[in-house]
């Protein structure tokens, strides 16, 4: 009788140590366990993605269309020195004639901007506008971290994409009040985005698209953003070039940006 209860009372804890890792390996399985990544980390991966090499150049077409007629267009060469996880760029406007040899320096927060045949150089804001929806900033921002917190948006989830919401953090230079970023979650690359303005106005949508292996890394050689209230207004930026090049550190400056010049990417 007593050996009964005793193998009753075994097998119960026997039954209750079973349900209990039953119960952790499911936790972990819809969690993913101590690996899961949390929100902030998964914005690193994406900004490495986008970060191919601490220096690198590209040429770069940015066509504004407007009902699927296109209504200007401008090609650039590009520059980009990434230390300590902040990038500079520098940009050189190639074509059409009015804006060749137009010059433009990002560092942190800041814009400087050169126009041919003067002598000083203009701050400007990120947000102006470049060409048709592409803001300053859109075009020189490397990554997202260094001016977003972030957290998960459960609600916007789908079993391939994490959905993130970025919130701007207070004087780091962020371009939006916050965005909307859905990611693959195959790959960490970032797949489409909504960009807000303080006011809560939903600027623009962004697609990140025609992902291609460059410098050992998937980048999205085309980035198409639509103007967040008429949509037949959008903006394609489609990189024709991108190469591993490095370019002396003090050019990176805003007293040299009047003595800059296009520097082939050969």
């Amino acid at each position: 009788m007593e050996r009964s209860i005793r193998c009753r009372a075994w097998r119960h804890r026997f039954c209750r140590v079973i349900m209990v890792g039953l119960f952790l390996c499911l936790s972990f399985a819809q969690t993913g366990g101590a690996s899961a990544e949390t929100a902030a980390e998964i914005l690193r991966r994406v900004d490495e993605s986008r970060a191919l090499r601490p220096q690198f150049a590209f040429e770069m077409a940015l066509t504004a269309y407007q009902s699927g007629e296109e209504i200007d267009r401008y090609t650039l060469a590009g520059y980009v020195r990434i230390e300590a996880e902040k990038a500079q760029t520098l940009l050189y406007f190639l074509d059409p004639p009015k804006v060749n040899g137009q010059k433009m320096l990002m560092r942190g927060d800041e814009i400087w901007m050169h126009f041919p045949k003067t002598k000083n150089v203009i701050k400007l804001s990120p947000i102006q506008i470049l060409l048709g929806e592409v803001a300053n900033g859109d075009l020189l921002q490397i990554g997202f971290s260094a001016a977003y917190q972030c957290r998960f948006l459960s609600d916007g989830e789908a079993a391939d994409h994490w959905c993130l919401l970025l919130e701007a953090r207070e004087n780091e230079g962020a371009n939006y009040q916050k965005i909307i970023l859905w990611v693959d979650k195959e790959t960490a690359l970032p797949v489409t985005g909504e960009f807000y303005a303080r006011s809560g106005k939903l600027l623009k949508r962004v697609l990140y698209q025609d992902y291609q292996i460059v410098l050992g890394k998937l980048f999205a050689m085309k980035v198409t953003i639509h103007d967040g209230t008429q949509p037949d207004r959008y903006t394609v930026m489609q990189y024709m070039r991108l190469v591993e090049k490095s370019l002396p550190v003090n050019y990176y400056r805003k007293e040299y940006l009047p003595r800059f010049t296009y520097v082939p990417l050969n």
